[in-house]
């Protein structure tokens, strides 16, 4: 198999291949008001504190509420949770989009649409990730989780990218931009209403206390999944320190309107996209470990960079080295975790990685505050020291699981002990009935695998 095919493999798949659009334009939704709340709100106050302040509601909902989302994921199908939260984003974008259009907005509003937005994501995200799971073969799941962490880089790139034409070229508000941007909502919400109402793993079902404290049980006992949710945790928290500091640096360094936060976001999404096509082929390997440390690395470096940079220009540059590594460890870390996860857990497992986001959410004016006190610059600089001092970390543990069994019933297992394939035999040249082009129509049938829902594995406790 080509590099190409092994990279998106899981596309071949038609349910996930749907799933996987609209879940990247709603995500691009998202993104796209994820970098404009600093913005607005640094426009409204001057100061980095009252940026990360607004962004904070995000954390709140999404901190609080994920483990619950975690267990609902696990316990009922998925496509009504996933549909119900993109119809409540769509109003939260919208009516937020409104009051900044019409001057309306406050710090105070500007809040509360984040925390409704993070509940919504809290209460629905975890579903929608690991419904992946639930749409591809099991052999198919790392490159799957590793497709939609894809999809969520293009989002990155899309978002943003749209935001800084409209407002930098057309010269439109916030406010005109977060009502476009809700307009993808016509896209998304069809498209799930025609994928499969898939049925959890499990269908034996405990108090939700009780499978909220064995989700949580589950990840402390495995050494693995452990110190991977750690480093995940801090590699979110740091990685997006920027989004809260850079309005305020451009403004204050380089006297440079906030608005142009948009262009360097656009320049991460874009880095992130470039490492994410070969990264996505890898992560199944051997190499993915050694993958994850060298990309936390990468994101340090860069970060360190861009508090150096003497120049705009040179903040454009060296926002695609930051960008690059952010992407590749989130990447490479949400795939090994996944891969490393019994199906059972997949939704309470992924609602713990998706509560870093609202840590991150919740941190942001601290960031910013620490901002205001010793500079934007000098916050970068802090910002990359504890991400090396975590990389090193992170090497020790996995010197110290590396030679561990993988646990019985995960993905990682099922590639490690999947018997090798079958050399074919040597054929003759093809004959004109049967060429190269009309191989390469038939391969993706050949490919379209695991379209129907599987039949729920009763387990007992």
């Amino acid at each position: 198999m080509s590099k190409i095919s092994t990279t998106f493999a899981a596309l071949a798949v038609r349910d996930f291949r749907r799933q996987w659009i609209a879940s990247t334009l709603a995500t691009t939704a998202f993104m796209t008001t994820f970098v404009l709340v600093p913005i607005v709100a640094y426009q409204l106050t001057g100061s980095y504190a009252a940026s990360g302040f607004a962004a904070m509601g995000n954390g709140v909902g999404m901190f609080f509420l994920t483990p619950l989302g975690g267990v609902v994921a696990d316990r009922f199908p998925k496509k009504p949770i996933v549909l119900f939260g993109q119809y409540s984003t769509l109003i939260v974008i919208a009516g937020t989009g409104a009051l900044i259009a019409t001057d309306l907005i406050t710090i105070p509003l500007l809040f509360a649409s984040t925390l409704l937005s993070g509940a919504a994501f809290a209460l629905t995200g975890p579903a929608r990730q690991s419904w992946v799971a639930e749409l591809v073969p099991e052999r198919l799941v790392p490159n799957a989780v590793a497709l939609q962490q894809m999809g969520i880089n293009i989002a990155q790139v899309l978002g943003p990218t749209m935001a800084a034409i409209v407002i930098t070229l057309l010269a439109i508000g916030p406010g005109e931009v977060y009502l476009g941007v809700s307009l993808l909502f016509i896209i998304v919400v069809p498209i799930n209403h025609i994928l499969p109402k898939t049925m959890p793993r499990v269908v034996v079902r405990r108090s939700p206390r009780r499978e909220l404290s064995e989700g949580f049980q589950y990840v402390r006992r495995n050494p693995r999944l452990r110190i991977l949710w750690l480093f995940w945790l801090l590699v979110v928290i740091c990685g997006f320190a920027i989004q809260t500091l850079m309005p305020g640096i451009l403004d204050q360094e380089f006297n440079r309107s906030s608005n142009d936060a948009v262009i360097i976001n656009s320049i991460f999404g874009i880095a992130a996209l470039a490492i994410n096509i070969p990264l996505a082929g890898l992560v199944s390997g051997r190499f993915a470990w050694p993958l994850l440390l060298g990309t936390a690395i990468l994101m340090a470096v860069g970060l360190w960079m861009l508090a150096w940079a003497p120049t705009y220009a040179l903040i454009l540059i060296l926002s695609a080295v930051a960008g690059a590594g952010r992407s590749g460890v989130m990447l490479v870390n949400q795939s090994i975790m996944m891969s490393n996860t019994k199906p059972e857990y997949f939704g309470r497992v992924m609602a713990y990685v998706l509560m870093a986001f609202g840590l991150q959410s919740i941190i942001a004016p601290g960031w910013g505050v620490i901002a205001d006190i010793i500079g934007g610059r000098e916050t970068l600089l802090l910002v990359g020291l504890i991400v090396v001092v975590g990389t090193g970390l992170m090497f020790v543990g996995w010197v110290r699981t590396r030679s561990l069994p993988l646990e019985v019933g995960t993905p990682a297992a099922a590639v490690a002990n999947a018997p090798p394939p079958t050399p074919e035999p040597a054929v003759a040249a093809p004959s004109p009935a049967f060429s190269p082009l009309f191989a390469a129509q038939v391969a993706p049938i050949v490919l379209m695998e695991g379209q129907k829902p599987r039949p729920a594995i009763p387990s007992g406790d």
